[in-house]
């Protein structure tokens, strides 16, 4: 998006810009840390998000798997352009509307993990479907009113593609809950395809292994009912194998971004005996990484797989933002607050200080940020720390998730610090 026209009052944008495109402000060679910017900002290392992205579809390749992202963590249309380019099979989303927008930028096969809703919802993606009959879609479905729902609008609906079915499979959220229940599900759908509702079929099962890490859990636990899970999804995956022409190639799809290790030692042995079938990841937030519950998340994989790729990943995110007050001693007010930044999995950690441009080498050494106003950060401080009002202070986040959709721009960051790209978001 490098022509359209962005507005001077985005976060990020120069002062005395008032409009410019993305190309406009990447000719300008904008450095963060040296005040040329309006703050608070998000950035993406460029480089790191490309590394990531590498590291974990090089591991996909290696086993043999599909990727689809997960792009509810950005929805940022160039940056799904970037991980299809890299090696992603297709994207998912959270819901018809997120499918929209990526369909709108010319992505085809798109999965939408969820659940679509009742009928006026299933009407809505039938609306949206029509304007798009070379799309490749699929949705989750957990019950049979779901499914009618689903069957009822794509009846005699000749200008809309087909849509594909995937029984989900679940605890802790949504999703069939038994195995009877999933193969009573699997035999609806395939019902489906053969009492006029022609439009839909059976694609595959799915489940998310992350509802599974119940809080309370300790790692035994977790892991434990991650595999009481994916063992019902592979039950589910025998059963539609069964039931269905043995030329039909199956989804089977699991796969966030802290445990896809798990999904991979159950499953990818499942899928020769299965085949024609394709396992499917559905990692979105690793390509981003983070200081918090990624960072944990990743170390704890590489204790229980030491030959994945975990160590592989790195943040690639950074919030920047000014010091505006010092008003006590070991206490800085920064100018960002829960508008900017998410708390639910940790607050920001400070990484960098900058003042006039320049590094301060270990300044921010032993500063915690420990709550959030709407619009401010407090900070402490260390004795000796010697902060200044006007310094710009680098930090990390926790949880990409809920921290991008705070932003319509995120900024890419070259080698040199400064920004070589932007990256408008969608979130709506």
């Amino acid at each position: 998006m490098t022509s359209a026209m962005l507005v001077g009052h985005l976060r990020g944008m120069p002062a005395a810009m008032e409009d410019a495109t993305a190309a406009d402000l990447v000719s300008l060679r904008l450095d963060p840390a040296a005040g040329q910017m309006s703050l608070p900002l998000l950035t993406l290392d460029e480089a790191i998000f490309d590394s990531n992205a590498k590291a974990f579809f090089s591991f996909a390749a290696s086993h043999g798997l599909c990727v689809f992202p997960h792009l509810k963590t950005s929805m940022a249309p160039s940056l799904a352009r970037r991980l299809l380019s890299a090696g992603a099979d297709g994207v998912t989303v959270a819901d018809a509307r997120q499918a929209a927008v990526l369909l709108s930028h010319g992505t085809t096969r798109v999965i939408v993990a969820n659940q679509i809703g009742g009928r006026d919802a299933a009407l809505r993606l039938a609306t949206l479907l029509a304007r798009y009959p070379e799309a490749e879609l699929t949705v989750f479905v957990d019950s049979a009113e779901g499914l009618a729902t689903l069957a009822d609008s794509w009846r005699d609906r000749a200008d809309l593609p087909r849509l594909g079915i995937a029984v989900e499979i679940g605890t802790g959220r949504g999703g069939v809950r038994s195995r009877q229940a999933a193969q009573a599900l699997i035999e609806a759908v395939l019902d489906a395809e053969t009492s006029g509702a022609n439009g839909l079929y059976l694609e595959g099962v799915a489940a998310y292994e992350g509802a599974a890490a119940l809080p309370g859990f300790d790692a035994p636990a977790v892991e434990a009912s991650i595999a009481e899970l994916l063992d019902r999804l592979a039950d589910a995956a025998i059963h539609a194998r069964d039931r269905t022409d043995p030329a039909r190639s199956l989804m089977i799809t699991a796969g966030g971004s802290a445990y896809f290790d798990l999904v991979v030692r159950h499953l990818a042995p499942l899928i020769a005996d299965l085949s024609p079938a394709r396992l499917i990841l559905r990692s979105g937030a690793l390509f981003f990484h983070d200081h918090g519950i990624y960072a944990r998340a990743m170390a704890s994989m590489t204790r229980r797989s030491p030959d994945g790729p975990s160590g592989s990943f790195r943040p690639a995110l950074k919030l920047w933002a000014e010091v505006l007050s010092r008003p006590e001693r070991g206490l800085a007010i920064l100018a960002f607050g829960m508008r900017d930044a998410p708390v639910d999995q940790g607050p920001p950690v400070p990484l960098e200080l900058y003042r006039d441009g320049r590094l301060l080498a270990a300044a921010l050494a032993g500063c915690t940020i420990d709550r959030l106003n709407d619009q401010h950060a407090f900070m402490s401080l260390p004795p000796g720390a010697e902060l200044a009002v006007g310094d710009i202070v680098s930090l990390g986040i926790s949880h990409p998730c809920t921290c991008i959709d705070r932003w319509r721009l995120v900024w890419g960051v070259g080698p040199d610090g400064r920004i070589c790209a932007v990256h408008p978001t969608c979130f709506g």
